[in-house]
């Protein structure tokens, strides 16, 4: 009986010196658990989006249409341009990125620039819209003040005429000379210049039934075809030599019938702008006749009716 207690005195003694020597020789080391993650919990799990991935195409394809579209901007601005179109989509592109693809797409961006210029715009209904602006020239030493009212439908230069002054009054007095003639139009676009915003003249825009077309500030281009025209115009203008005796309203009737009746546009398969206005192609029965203005500067080939 006291053998057996003995040996478990012993027993229970030597277990605990070899706990302790245990810890002094081998002590404990933690490992880090690692957590084992089956194939359908790593489809539940929200990876970030790699960096070092290779990106779609169509972000490439993306960042050559933004420089297309863009052409006067560095690298970095088009960067931050994609990241804030499309980063909600779970791409983003760096300026490196940029420059790298840009560099390497040289000839992808030229193509893409040209097809923007030679887009055709969507067709628009003859005398339904007219784009009015003013402008200035100068002849004989002197800026004089231009209006200009173009129809989008069919680039009819409807009006070129030199006025005073800007008025609201003179013009809708100009306006009503126009309405005389051709029409009354559903919606006129000007900017946003006091003269065309003013109240008297959008009165008599609602009792004639017309609805104002006001583009954004500093924004030329959502009036462009009035302002291709001017552009155009002053081209042309400048070429020529104009004698102290000539008559300013003369020489803008002048280029108005030139501009409508001979000119052929590239947007009208080939038609005058009044060819399309009045849907009357040319007579081809007729002999054509050469003409010739502004010493050889306004030139082409008239077909009489």
């Amino acid at each position: 009986m006291f053998k057996g207690r003995w040996l478990r005195y012993l027993a229970l003694i030597w277990k605990v010196l070899f706990k302790q020597i245990k810890d002094v020789w081998f002590p404990k080391t933690h490992h880090r658990r690692t957590a084992t993650l089956t194939h359908n919990k790593l489809k539940e799990v929200i990876l970030p989006y790699p960096k070092n991935q290779k990106k779609p195409q169509w972000v490439i394809d993306k960042v050559i249409y933004l420089k297309a579209h863009l052409p006067n901007v560095g690298c970095g601005t088009i960067a931050l341009t994609f990241n804030r179109l499309y980063q909600h989509q779970g791409h983003t592109v760096s300026k490196t990125f940029v420059y790298e693809k840009l560099k390497a797409n040289q000839y992808a961006v030229a193509v893409k620039r040209r097809n923007i210029k030679h887009r055709k715009p969507k067709p628009v209904a003859v005398n339904q819209t007219w784009g009015m602006d003013l402008t200035f020239v100068t002849l004989n030493k002197k800026q004089h003040l231009v209006l200009g009212i173009i129809d989008h439908g069919s680039r009819a230069l409807l009006k070129l005429q030199n006025i005073n002054n800007k008025s609201a009054l003179t013009l809708l007095r100009t306006l009503v000379q126009i309405f005389k003639q051709f029409g009354v139009p559903k919606a006129i676009r000007t900017d946003n210049e006091a003269c065309f915003t003013a109240k008297f003249l959008k009165k008599a825009y609602w009792l004639l039934g017309i609805k104002p077309q006001t583009t954004n500030i500093a924004s030329p281009w959502q009036n462009g075809r009035i302002e291709r025209c001017f552009g155009s115009f002053k081209q042309l203008w400048r070429q020529v030599d104009f004698t102290p005796c000539c008559n300013l309203q003369t020489e803008l009737l002048r280029y108005q019938i030139w501009y409508n009746h001979i000119r052929p546009h590239s947007q009208l398969n080939g038609q005058t702008p009044m060819e399309t206005f009045t849907n009357k192609p040319h007579n081809h029965k007729n002999q054509p006749v050469w003409v010739s203005d502004w010493d050889g500067v306004l030139s082409g080939f008239y077909f009489p009716d």
